[in-house]
């Protein structure tokens, strides 16, 4: 059983690795990416400054990069590679939640 689910247990944290940037754009770009220089004047708007605002464009491209390679690893090591060599999608399928792995170890090291 460990030897069936073992191989894409380490496929999945491998690919968590690029998969931590992927995370950490999108939650960077949900809590500043709608910071626009009309928005520095609003007193609602805590925490929108000119660093903010000139990130946002690099930010949103470096996650969509980065997002892009992360599922074209994805839908090469889980669905062409198992159906080539004619191998359940399931143990794939499976250990799937672990490309979070690598992300949820950096952010309980953090702390």
């Amino acid at each position: 059983m460990i030897r069936r689910y073992g191989g894409p247990l380490l496929v999945h944290v491998l690919i968590g690795i690029p998969a931590v940037v992927v995370v950490w754009c999108a939650r960077w770009y949900a809590a500043y990416g709608h910071c626009g220089l009309d928005d520095l004047e609003r007193p609602d708007l805590d925490g929108c400054t000119y660093n903010q605002i000139d990130h946002s464009g690099p930010v949103l491209g470096l996650l969509v990069i980065t997002g892009l390679f992360v599922l074209a690893l994805m839908v090469i090591a889980v669905v062409l590679v198992p159906l080539r060599r004619e191998r359940p999608l399931k143990p794939w399928l499976l250990t799937l939640p672990a490309v979070l792995l690598p992300y949820l170890a950096l952010s309980v090291s953090a702390r």
